[in-house]
């Protein structure tokens, strides 16, 4: 309904994930390294990796069996994991079975929130390198291919972000600050009822402002 603005939204959307998309994934890339050497648990769980004494293979998708300590259904590629994570086809890193149980994060929830999120970054980055195509081209403005699903793509670096935090919280447990204090050491002294209460605030607060949000932005593109 109102192209002009649209079309200047639209190239400024593309133009910003085309640059940032591939940046994130060195910045991931860099923050896995300090993982693997500040809370080496978290990555073995991320990988589902349970055998350090080995290259590990890059897991496409397996389900993670904690109390067998295995995975099912295993689809991967051999070695990739290690090159990822160490930079090298035969690098180890440790492995699940190299820490204690009680010293382990829960693995599936792990494994694939951040499946879920590299596979969104991926899509991302796919978004970003066709569409900056399709301008240079100038074709945009006719690909109704490409502009209709892209439509419908809003919510994913929402979904991304939240399953990046999955694996950030999740992937340190049982540690609140990894190595020292473990989280059930750092629970305060309060009712579940008092916890219920401030969640149900929570919820209903950010229910209303997130509402409120969108509807003002819906109001604003009406108008244009």
């Amino acid at each position: 309904r109102f192209r002009t603005e649209a079309r200047t939204m639209l190239h400024m959307g593309l133009g910003m994930v085309a640059v940032m998309g591939p940046l994130q994934a060195v910045v991931g890339d860099l923050h896995g390294l300090n993982t693997l050497q500040y809370q080496p648990a978290k990555i073995a769980a991320i990988e589902a990796h349970w055998d350090g004494s080995k290259p590990a293979p890059l897991i496409l998708f397996a389900w993670p069996d904690a109390k067998a300590e295995r995975n099912h259904f295993e689809v991967a590629v051999p070695g990739l994991a290690s090159l990822i994570v160490t930079h090298s086809w035969e690098g180890r890193f440790k492995g699940l079975l190299d820490f204690p149980k009680e010293d382990r994060p829960p693995v599936w929830p792990v494994f694939f929130s951040f499946r879920i999120m590299v596979g969104l970054g991926v899509l991302m980055i796919g978004i970003g390198v066709v569409g900056v195509f399709l301008w240079w081209r100038k074709k945009l403005d006719d690909t109704r291919w490409f502009r209709k699903p892209l439509s419908r793509t809003w919510p994913i670096g929402f979904i991304a972000l939240l399953a990046g935090w999955m694996v950030t919280e999740i992937g340190r447990q049982p540690w609140i600050a990894y190595g020292v204090l473990r989280t059930r050491d750092a629970v305060s002294p309060i009712t579940a009822g008092q916890v219920m209460t401030s969640l149900v605030l929570f919820i209903l607060v950010y229910g209303v402002v997130f509402s409120i949000g969108i509807w003002y932005i819906n109001k604003m593109i009406e108008k244009g």
